[in-house]
């Protein structure tokens, strides 16, 4: 958290929101918004660019930069190449994967800047050619200090950043208590309190005494 919060790697924040979240197929990860100051806001595609890429590295320029990305920041293969991947429904990657290719980035006030993404870059994955369509948004820096998956976006509109906070603070995992007749019976009470999936890690998160959530700023209603 002190690279971008307090460091600056992306900027002086003045505010900041995260949850860790905890999914029943691996470890926990943290869901961060970070809100800068109004001199280092992302206002142009220059800036965006020089923070936040979806391009392979080369590998002849920056082998270790490549090799993570590779290993970290591909998504897929889906789509017509994969059509039975976790992440299709309906025939179509629930991410929207692959992207377009695209020469140059370009600023989007209702959703996320789209990225720039040219054609040329290639690597495999799974034995499988991947391009810079199935590249997940990263920030160099933080990739190579860290090693592991980093998503990191540009939020350009409020509408998104209401998006991003309803994501941070969504429910819990719980399993379905089924019937013998087959039905499933959900009562949110119950659910919580008996239905409530708790895995390994996050049993160790929450005994070592580790924080699930904090915020930089916090609102208080007042009695009026």
């Amino acid at each position: 958290m002190d690279d971008p919060t307090v460091h600056g790697a992306l900027g002086k924040s003045i505010a900041q929101v995260y949850t860790i979240e905890f999914q029943k197929r691996g470890l926990p990860h943290a869901h961060i918004l970070i809100v800068l100051r109004a001199a280092d806001k992302f206002s142009t595609s220059e800036k965006i660019d020089k923070f936040v890429r979806v391009e392979i590295p080369s590998s002849i320029e920056n082998l270790r930069l490549h090799e993570i990305v590779a290993n970290c920041l591909i998504h897929g293969p889906c789509g017509i190449d994969l059509t039975g991947a976790p992440c299709m429904e309906a025939g179509q990657c629930r991410k929207m994967f692959p992207k377009d290719f695209r020469t140059a980035t370009t600023m989007n006030v209702s959703v996320y800047p789209l990225y720039r993404r040219c054609p040329n870059d290639t690597t495999f994955v799974r034995r499988r050619e991947m391009d810079n369509r199935f590249v997940v948004p990263y920030n160099p820096y933080l990739l190579l200090k860290y090693n592991a998956h980093i998503n990191v976006e540009v939020s350009t509109s409020v509408r998104v950043v209401k998006y991003i906070y309803k994501y941070i603070y969504k429910g819990l995992d719980c399993a379905n208590m089924v019937s013998s007749a087959g039905q499933v019976q959900y009562n949110e009470i119950s659910n919580y309190i008996d239905a409530r999936y708790v895995n390994a890690p996050e049993a160790m998160w929450r005994l070592i005494g580790s924080h699930m959530h904090d915020q930089s700023h916090a609102v208080m209603r007042l009695p009026v």
